[in-house]
This record gives C-alpha cells, sequence and structure tokens, in this order.
C-alpha cells in the first residue's frame, strides 16, 4: 500500500509563532500554572505530615498547645539569646521530621519576617526611639521641619532602636517557623480535631474545616475551565474578551459552587448528620507525649 503525496512530500514550516512573555493572552497559562503550584504545595504538605518523623508521631493536641506556648514564650521573651535558641530549636525540629530545612528557611525569613523588618527599619532612628547614639546620620545647628516632623538637631541611629527592631524581626520568624513545623508535620483533619482542646465551638471548626476543603476543590474546577478554555483559544485574545471570560467564568464557578454546596448537605444529611460533629478519634497518651507534653 502506498503512501499519498501529501503524506511524503516535505514542505518548509515555518515554526509557530510564540508569544513575548507578559501578553495577554499567557494569562490562562499563568492562572494554571499558579492554581496548580498551590494544589502541588497542599499535597506536598500532606506527604511531609504523614513521614515517620519525630514531630509526626506526636498527638496533634500536644503539638498545638506546644506550639501555641513556644509561640507566647516567644511574644513575651526579652532576650535575644532566648530567640536565637528558639531558631535553633525549630532548626532540629524541622531536622528531625525529615522536613526540607533549607527550603523552609528561604520561605520562612525571606518574606514576612523580611518584610517587617523593612517596614520597621525607622523605628531605629532617635526621632521615634531615642537612646544611646550608635551611628551619627545627619548634623544640624538648627531643628529642622520636614514632613510634618520636628526632626532634631542630630540624627543618628539609637541602640535601642535596632534592639527593639531586632526583637521584633526574630519574634516573628520565630512564630511564624513554629507556625509552620506545626501545618508541615500535622495532617489537616487532625489541624481542626484538635482545635477542641482550645474549647472552640465545634460549628466553627467545622465552617474552617469545610472552606478549607472547598478552595481545594474549587482550585479544581477552577483550573479544568481554564485548562478546557485554553485548548479552545488560538491565538491573541483582545483585552475586552478577557474581561468577558474572567466574569463569566465568576459566574460559572459560582454556580457550581453553590451547586456542589446543596449537593454535599444532602449527603451529610444522608448519612445522619444532626447538627454535631463527631471525632472517632481516641484520646490516648502514648509516652512520647507525656515526655512532650512534660
Amino acid at each position: 500500500m502506498l503512501l499519498p503525496e501529501w503524506m511524503i512530500d516535505e514542505y518548509d514550516i515555518d515554526p509557530p509563532v510564540t508569544l513575548a512573555k507578559g501578553r495577554s493572552s499567557n494569562y490562562l497559562t499563568k492562572s494554571i500554572r499558579n492554581m496548580r503550584s498551590v494544589i502541588c504545595e497542599d499535597l506536598q504538605t500532606e506527604r511531609f505530615a504523614r513521614q515517620a518523623g519525630l514531630l509526626q508521631r506526636l498527638k496533634p493536641g500536644i503539638k498545638l498547645l506546644a506550639m501555641i506556648l513556644l509561640i507566647l514564650a516567644a511574644s513575651l521573651c526579652r532576650q535575644i539569646s532566648f530567640l536565637l535558641l528558639l531558631w535553633l530549636v525549630t532548626l532540629v525540629f524541622m531536622r528531625m521530621s525529615r522536613l526540607p530545612v533549607w527550603v523552609l528557611q528561604k520561605r520562612i525569613w525571606g518574606f514576612i519576617p523580611l518584610i517587617t523588618l523593612l517596614f520597621t527599619l525607622p523605628m531605629t532612628l532617635n526621632v521615634f526611639v531615642d537612646g544611646t547614639p550608635l551611628v551619627t546620620l545627619y548634623q544640624s545647628a538648627r531643628a529642622d521641619n520636614w514632613l510634618g516632623i520636628t526632626w532634631p538637631t542630630v540624627l543618628f541611629v539609637s541602640q535601642e532602636g535596632v534592639l527593639a527592631v531586632t526583637f521584633l524581626f526574630l519574634r516573628v520568624g520565630n512564630s511564624l517557623s513554629l507556625g509552620v513545623i506545626l501545618v508541615m508535620t500535622t495532617p489537616v483533619a487532625d489541624i481542626f480535631n484538635s482545635l477542641r482542646l482550645l474549647r472552640i465551638p465545634p460549628l466553627f471548626i467545622m465552617i474552617i474545616e469545610m472552606t478549607y476543603r472547598y478552595i481545594i476543590v474549587l482550585l479544581s474546577v477552577s483550573m479544568e475551565m481554564f485548562e478546557a478554555r485554553r485548548l479552545r483559544t488560538v491565538g491573541d485574545i483582545p483585552a475586552k474578551w478577557q474581561r468577558a471570560q474572567i466574569g463569566s467564568s465568576i459566574a460559572s464557578l459560582f454556580a457550581r459552587s453553590m451547586t456542589l454546596a446543596e449537593e454535599v448537605y444532602q449527603a451529610m444529611c444522608a448519612r445522619g448528620y444532626t447538627g454535631e460533629i463527631t471525632a472517632n478519634q481516641p484520646c490516648e497518651f502514648p509516652r512520647l507525649d507525656l515526655m512532650a507534653q512534660i
């Protein structure tokens, strides 16, 4: 059997034209990539929480209470040495729990604590926190009025201001590290169950848990919608059409979420839901949990 000529002949086919980065038609790809990364991070967090590490073997309630006490200690502490020691303890916890220490340290200290440090740097000046001069920045014969602030004749970085900013930076970083350790070593369902130890109403816990699960479900639905739209899109899209597509996607997602909420509620009622949440997890405290509590 001979092949037809159009399958044998060679043609000079130009390569497809790729749009420049940041063009309007790439918003679908960027949205899909961001939603996929969020779902992958959630799955990776659950995988780390089910590893055979030190903190993974502790009861969720013990971990929750311990992390809350450590965060309170970091917030009330007035010694930098204790905050540095607490940071080293978090590193040991991450290592013994088989977590990616370097990756987590970059994510923790490279965002919220760094932004906090940048926003509080003016507090090191003697205009806000007066004290012992550390570095003199400006000196004048008379006081100047600028931006509605009466500036002193000598502008310097005070030692007390530097200590206050350092305390805030270390407190924010350590508190965030302890929260990340709790989330990375405990399944989400167990965290919600352990909130009962804080005497939080079960209805409020159920709302938080369903909100979290709805976020993941709606992300999956949104990703499917955007992938289907990307497969049906050829070439560049005008900005007017993009706004129309985003509006229709929001309306469609809202309608699907309402339908899903009704189906979930009917399924809960069919399984005996009466408005009260019950937990099947027994309240046992092995030897390792008792040692951690002490």
